[in-house]
């Protein structure tokens, strides 16, 4: 009897976190950019509750990251804007006093030293050859880093879900997002837990036309922001306070 209801619990277990998993795709529309570098998408998914996300992918080939320091009072829109950028995102994590957390480089100076955090598990790189997210432990500082930026945590590596991830904290979020090749498209997303969207980032064929090999947590919450040259006005969805910095896409070359 005991094992016959061990076995009954392990079912049940297992169904309910298949539910838990079971994000799918309900809609996805293409909006308008001005440049043939980037798509963004606007993503519908349905599970427990719905989620909307936006994803907003780049063509290495044509286009690049980069890491903006915002000046007091500056948003994200304005600044990537400035820069010249296609599109951006808010960046990491900073202090009460608007002093960054973690490693900072900008075209190719560096703006504040690497900490050690317990949130801090990786880092956006962009060197002559390519744009990665590395794990802290596989990062080496050297001069031909042209950005850089720490921040965490992990929600996606080697293509899985990270575990241990904070399951109830439902708070909008921005993702660094790569494939094999490097960093591939900016993420943003509605109200989701850090281990609902690592799951969710890890299902197969769920974000169109992207195989997602590692998925990075940027700043979250009311930092969150996103600015795209789209055509005819840009799209802004600002953050809900000041910021600190800002990933951006730019023109190869720029």
């Amino acid at each position: 009897m005991r094992i016959l209801l061990l076995i009954a619990t392990s079912l049940a277990l297992a169904q309910a976190l298949q539910a838990e998993n079971a994000w799918r795709l309900e809609s996805s529309e293409s909006l308008p950019t001005r440049s043939p570098a980037l798509t963004h998408h606007l993503l519908a998914l349905e599970g427990d509750r719905s989620l909307e996300l936006h994803l907003v992918r780049f063509d290495r080939s044509r286009a690049t990251l980069r890491v903006l320091d915002l000046a007091p009072g500056a948003t994200v829109a304005a600044t990537v804007r400035a820069s010249g950028g296609l599109a951006g995102v808010n960046g990491g994590y900073f202090k009460p006093d608007r002093v960054p957390l973690g490693l900072v480089i900008s075209k190719g100076v560096p703006l504040h030293p690497w900490e050690s955090s317990k949130i801090l598990t990786g880092v956006l790189t962009v060197t002559a050859r390519g744009t990665s997210l590395l794990r802290s432990g596989e990062f080496k500082a050297g001069p031909g880093i042209r950005e850089a930026l720490q921040t965490g945590p992990f929600l996606v590596d080697r293509g899985k879900p990270v575990t241990g991830l904070n399951a109830t904290h439902l708070a909008e979020r921005t993702v660094l997002l790569a494939d094999k090749q490097g960093v591939a498209a900016l993420l943003t997303t509605g109200p989701v837990s850090l281990a609902e969207l690592g799951r969710l980032l890890a299902t197969p064929g769920l974000l169109p036309g992207l195989k997602i090999e590692r998925a990075l947590n940027l700043d979250g919450g009311s930092s969150t922001a996103l600015w795209v040259a789209s055509h005819p006005v840009p799209f802004s969805r600002p953050e809900w306070k000041a910021v600190r910095n800002a990933v951006a896409i730019l023109p190869a070359g720029k």
